[in-house]
Formats: structure tokens, sequence, C-alpha cells
């Protein structure tokens, strides 16, 4: 009776409080500590919403009074700017930020949208000064609300890079502009000049009284507005990519002339002295130029230029390459260290598992002819590797080394290298690491374009790394693309030639965005980036959400970056688009990773439904870092995504990492085969298929077919309703062989194959479990 009583007392509260609807300003008066005094009180408010999903949260809304965000993913989701809303929640604050926390009440949801449609609030103009002092009278009247500061001036030259705080200034003094890493502004041009910038007034401060550490959050391009000249809203972007021409293209705000200027830049050292330009003069807001007689397998560097009656715009520096020579095979090798699943390979394409790494690696160090470049976090106990190194220092090749080892020590091997004359550039200790793991052969000469080959992937050169922990690699035989990963590795090496320069070295936020990204590797399209300049985890946020048409599978040693999770979430519709992964068993239970709340066990926000996401089981780590796009359906545009990156934000924001995006069938084929072991270990199966959405009136489990069998056979079954359904084999001893379905599903009927090819001939059980049913059948294996 105690506790109907106190559920009737707080739906009464909670009601009453959804009833008085009150204003923002009256939420937002804080104590001496810089916290709203009503923290943890529920409240009503209403107001039109400034901001919605274009940050991806919290939101905004704005009434008479004053401005507040509302921190909640299904809200940002369901709003657009210029709805008018009712929201009732609990006031809490983040970081000094006063926010709105939604919650519910009987599974109702606690907002409202009344209309749509509305013209918005007027951007209040201020100054930075009044911005940065907006706490006198304890409501902090700035914040929360839509803001226009003019005269604008930035620190920061380049594109805009995602999550990023950025140095503005205008007459009364300076203060932050932060670009959110949902926004469009991501990879567009910083203003040169004085703007203006419209934008949500936020803050990040984490520490009383929170009088501090205020930010200007533009929503997007429009919001960044310029004066003089037609205004470069995009860096130019490279098309129809040969080896002696490339299209440049890139767009203005208003019509204007159009002029590229560029030439070879063959190191980061050299001083920019332009060799070559076009010219057009006619007005156009879309521009481009095909420019011829270069230099295969070259980088080149180019600025963007457009004029008309207010001015001149000038776009940020772009770097872009040639592709290799035509000598240049594009041949690649890709390796992986534990078994594989062949029964997924398309014809001619068996994946290569349980491959030594030390010999092919081995093989590839005694055929350099001139030079080894190699960044590596870990180098120890691989001895061979060590001797093969020197040997070929002995015979005369010429090489470099850039090392990490997070404890600030030198390993021993590496201890031998140098003392053998081997020069290596170390990362100063810090709490960011260079985590590359590349090796660059006989790129450093043009006397052949057939023996420039990259090697990259999960590994590191330890035992553990080569045979206990599960990895891959890739081979490239591609001028270009060594080209590009010699000029990442100079940087951090700090001179363009065998002595390197300790106070040119740059490692992590040092670090530019100044290397090509887009390659044409034999008709095959290839992606390289690098952390932390070059927004990694953007770029595969973008890559899951602009090319995801039925899968997104990935193995990932370390996950615990939620934007790339949330990406993945938006894709997610089972059964016509899945997301199936493999964690660590021991960062999958990290308390920052995502595994949670991908399998809907934990987390702010569970899937619902969850993805069949695992934990891996199997001896070792499962150190593999990628992520596969559409693998299993070779007509859309598979990609996969490989190298060093773990899916962090330190490997993001910090570490030196590297990446490759690679859009091809064949080899996306050998990286399913690799996954859909580790994933069928882990306790999943990536064979099943709804063949029906029709709701069935009870379970049904099918006999096989063809029965007898040999070495494949199908098995159909079906559910009535949403349900976790397992489908298991098992042998005439009633040992479990293979589990093939081991997931929550909809609705509907399912086909799995069924591979015996490891097995004996003999009769097999399946058997088709639920929470209300279960079923067996049994088959015969003949071979």
């Amino acid at each position: 009776m105690k506790t109907l009583f106190l559920i009737m007392i707080t739906f009464l509260a909670f009601s009453l409080a959804e009833s008085q609807i009150v204003t923002i300003a009256s939420i937002k008066v804080n104590n001496s500590s810089g916290i709203p005094i009503d923290t943890s009180s529920f409240v009503t408010v209403s107001g039109i919403v400034t901001v919605a999903n274009e940050f991806g949260g919290p939101s905004y809304i704005q009434d008479a009074t004053a401005g507040i965000g509302v921190f909640y993913t299904e809200f940002s989701g369901a709003v657009t700017i210029g709805d008018s809303v009712i929201v009732t929640a609990k006031i809490s604050q983040f970081n000094g930020l006063t926010e709105l926390v939604y919650s519910t009440f009987g599974g109702t949801p606690s907002y409202t949208v009344v209309s749509s449609g509305h013209p918005l609030p007027q951007p209040l103009v201020i100054t930075l000064n009044q911005f940065n002092n907006q706490t006198w009278n304890g409501t902090e009247e700035y914040e929360g609300r839509l803001l226009r500061i003019n005269g604008l001036t930035i620190t920061g030259s380049g594109v805009f890079q995602a999550n990023t705080n950025y140095s503005i200034a205008d007459a009364t003094g300076t203060g932050q502009l932060r670009i959110d890493n949902n926004t469009n502004l991501v990879g567009t041009v910083i203003p040169t000049g004085t703007f203006d910038c419209i934008g949500a007034g936020g803050q990040f401060d984490t520490s009383i009284p929170y009088s501090s550490g205020y930010q200007l959050l533009p929503r997007f391009v429009s919001d960044v507005i310029q004066a003089g000249g037609p205004i470069i809203l995009t860096v130019p972007q490279e098309s129809n990519i040969t080896p002696t021409s490339v299209t440049l293209s890139w767009t203005t705000q208003s019509a204007g002339d159009s002029k590229i200027k560029y030439f070879r830049s063959d190191s980061l050292y050299q001083p920019v002295v332009f060799t070559d330009s076009m010219f057009s003069i006619g007005q156009t807001t879309n521009h481009s130029f095909t420019l011829t007689n270069l230099m295969p397998g070259k980088i080149y560097y180019a600025v963007a230029y457009s004029t008309n009656g207010s001015g001149t715009s000038m776009s940020s520096v772009k770097y872009f390459s040639t592709s290799s020579n035509p000598a240049s095979t594009g041949r690649y090798e890709i390796y992986f260290n534990k078994e594989v699943d062949n029964s997924f390979a398309m014809p001619n394409n068996n994946a290569v598992g349980n491959v030594d790494f030390k010999v092919r690696l081995g093989q590839r160090i005694d055929s350099a002819n001139y030079s080894i470049d190699f960044a590596m976090y870990s180098f120890n106990e691989v001895t061979q590797i060590k001797d093969k190194l020197i040997n070929a220092l002995i015979r005369g090749v010429k090489i470099r080394m850039v090392y990490d080892h997070r404890d600030g020590n030198t390993q021993q091997l590496v201890q031998d290298l140098i003392n053998s004359g081997i020069r290596v550039s170390q990362r100063p200790q810090s709490t960011n690491i260079m985590h590359n793991k590349f090796f660059i052969f006989d790129a450093r000469n043009d006397n052949s374009f057939t023996d420039d080959w990259l090697w990259t992937g999960s590994a590191n050169i330890t035992n553990a790394q080569f045979y206990d922990d599960a990895q891959n690699v890739i081979f490239i035989q591609d001028q270009a693309l060594c080209y590009t990963y010699t000029r990442e590795f100079e940087e951090m090496w700090g001179s363009h030639n065998e002595i390197n320069n300790p106070a040119l070295a740059k490692f992590g936020a040092d670090k530019s965005d100044n290397t090509p990204h887009l390659f044409n590797i034999n008709g095959r399209k290839v992606e390289c980036f690098f952390s932390p300049s070059d927004n990694t985890s953007a770029v595969v946020e973008n890559m899951i959400g602009d090319n995801t048409n039925k899968s997104i599978f990935f193995c990932a040693f370390a996950f615990t970056r939620f934007q790339i999770a949330n990406k993945m979430k938006t894709q997610f519709n089972p059964p016509s688009k899945m997301v199936r992964g493999v964690f660590d068993d021991g960062n999958g239970t990290d308390p920052s990773s995502v595994y949670p709340e991908m399998k809907g066990i934990g987390g702010n926000f569970p899937w619902n439904p969850p993805a069949p996401v695992y934990l891996d089981n199997q001896p070792g780590l499962l150190h593999s870092k990628y992520i596969l796009i559409d693998c299993d359906l070779p007509s859309s545009d598979p990609i996969v995504e490989t190298g060093s990156y773990n899916y962090s934000t330190a490997a993001t924001t910090g570490n030196d990492e590297n990446m490759l995006l690679i859009h091809d069938s064949l080899i996306a084929n050998q990286y399913l085969q690799d996954f859909a072991k580790r994933y069928s270990l882990a306790g999943g199966t990536i064979s099943v298929e709804q063949i029906s959405t029709v709701v069935p009136q009870k379970y049904i489990l099918s006999q096989n077919y063809p029965n007898p069998f040999n070495p494949k056979t199908v098995i159909e079954y079906s559910i009535p309703a949403s349900d976790f359904v397992t489908l298991r084999i098992y042998d005439i001893l009633g040992h479990q062989v293979k589990t093939l379905v081991s997931e929550n599903q909809t609705p509907g009927t399912y086909k799995v194959t069924f591979d015996g090819s490891n097995l004996p001939s003999g009769v097999y059980y399946y058997r088709l479990e639920t929470k209300n049913n279960f079923e067996t059948k049994s088959m015969l294996l003949i071979k």
C-alpha cells in the first residue's frame, strides 16, 4: 500500500510539473558554485528549436527569455530547426552547461512537437567580451541562446577539423569557436580574413564555479559569414587521376573567376614556389581545371583562387597525387596469422590464413635494394627481423626508423638496430603514442617502379603480436601510395635526408594535413589518412553513412569512439542492414567500450534491437582493427578500412596512426573470410538470411536440403515473433560442432547454409532453440 501511495504521489507531482510551463530564464539561476539552484528538479518549458541534430547532441531550444540545451539523442533525432516543442525533463549541468536531461514516466515521451516551420529567434548580437563575462547576474544569459558575433578573426589555417576549438578575436577580446564533428563545417575552408559568426552559446568548464570556457558553436556552413570575394566553400577535390593528369574542382558561394597555382612538392621542407598556373575569366560557382603534363606517382601542392567585384578568396592548401607510373603493378598481398573461413571465398579468391608474418616480412626485407623506412610502436623479440634489417644495412640499403614504445625506454632489439648504425627518431614520451605500423620499401629512388612496396596492418613486431594475437597485414605495390607514406614518415623524422632532426620532427597534434588522400591504383580507388591531422573519426563516420547498403562488419581491439558507433546505429536496420562485430574480450568489457550499448545490455543508450556483436573468446588478443562495408554485396562498393587506427578518441586526437580505405570487392571478400572465422569462433554467424517477412503461425524447422549433402546444405526455419534464436549443429555423440545462428531476430522465415567441409561423413543433428520453443532434426553428410 505504501508503494502504491508513493507511485500515486510521484505521478501527481510529475503531472503537475508537466502542466505548469515555466520560462527558460527562471530555471537557469545558478548558485555561487555556478550550478543551477533547481538542479535535479523536473520542469516543463516550451520553445523553438534552434539546434536540432546538427551537433548530435545536445539540441537547443529558446523562448522569449533565454535558451537551454536538451540532451537526449532521441529528441535530437526527432526534431528539426523551427519546431515548436514542449519539454518536460530534469535540470542538470555538464561542465558548466545548463541542460535539460530527457526523462520518461510510464513509457510516455516527455517532449511534444507542437508544430513546425516557425521562424527562428533573431540571433542576439554581442561581443566576445560580453560572451566571456555573462555570469554577473547568476543566470548566464547568453548560454544556450542563438548568438551572432561580428568582426571576428581566427587563429588557424587549412580546413576545419572535427571536435576542435579555434581561438577567435574581435575588437573587445578573444574567445573560442567550437567545430562539432557532426556539422557540415568539418572539412570546409577556415576563413582567412574578417568574418561574422552565428552559433549556439555553449560552455565547457571542468571546475567550480563554472564561470569560463564559453564556446560559440556554429551549426552549419552558412553560419560563418565572410566578407570579400566569392568565398571558397570547399578545398579543391581531385578526380580523373592518371599518371600525368588530375582534375581539381571547387565551389564558391557566389560567382567568380577561376585560378589555380601549383608545383611538385618533393618534400615538406622545400619553399613554396609555384611553377605552374591555370586561369579562366568566366564567372561561375563551380570551378574546375584538368592539370596536365604532371609526373607519375608524385605529390603536388596547389592553391585555388576566385575573384569577383567584392574581392579575392583563396583556398587552403591542397595536396594531391598523380597515379603511379604504368610499370607499377598495383599488386596486393593480404595475410592473416590465424585460421580463416574459405567457404566465404569468391571463385579463385581464397584468403591466406595461418601465415608466419616473420617469414613474409623477412622476404621483403631481403628483396630491398635501395631503402627501408618503417614506423613501429613496438619492436622486440623477433630477432630474425632485426638481423635481416642489419644485413640490409650492411649491403647498402638506406634504413630509417620512427619508434615509440609507451614507457619511453628503448627495447633491446631497437637498441641493437641503433648500435648497428640504423638511425631512429623516437616520439617524446607523453600521454599519446606513435602507434603507426608500416614499412615502406624502395620508394626513395626512381630506378624502378615495380619494387615500391607498402606493408601495413595491425601487427607490431613482437612474438606475441606475430603468433598469439589475431592480426591482419596487407602488402601493396604502388609508387604513389609509398611516396605518400614516406611524406608522413618524414614529418615524424624531421628531415628529407638520412639524418633525423628532432627539432623539426612533429608528432600528434603538431602535425599538419599535408598528404594526398585519394589514389587511383590500377583502377582501384584507395584512400589514405593519418591521425591526428586528418580527422580520421569523421572519415570513418562518413564512410559508414555514405556507403552502407547491406552490412557493416568489424573486428576491434579497442572501440570507445561513440561517434563511430552512433553512425553505425543510424544504419542498423535488421535484417536489411546489419551491424556485426567482434571485440577483444578485455577491451570489450572496458567501461568506456561501446560494446554494452551495441549489445543492448548497458550504457546510456542501449541499442534496441541489440546488434549481434560478440566478445572474442580465443587465446591471445583480438588485435585486428578493420571495418568492412558491404563485403558480402559485391555489386555495391565494398570497402575495407584497415591499418593501425583503433576506434578511440586517443587514436583520433592524439596518437600517430595510419589508415587505408580500399574500395575493392575481391579485397573485401578476403577480409570477409577472416571476419567470418573470428565471428564464428566468438559465437556468431553471418550466413543467415531472411527470405520472407510474412509472419508464420508457429515455429517451424524445415528439413535441410539437399540431404544427404556434400559438403554444403541449406537449413530453413520460421519464427512467429521477435525472439533470440540459436541454431546449432551436433554430432552423433551430442558434441556441439558449430553454431550457425545466435542473435535476436524479427518474425519471418530464414535460411542458413551449413558447410561440413571440415567434418567427417556421418549423421549430424541441427537444433533450433528460442525462449519458447526448441526442435531438432537429423541430416546425413556423405563424402
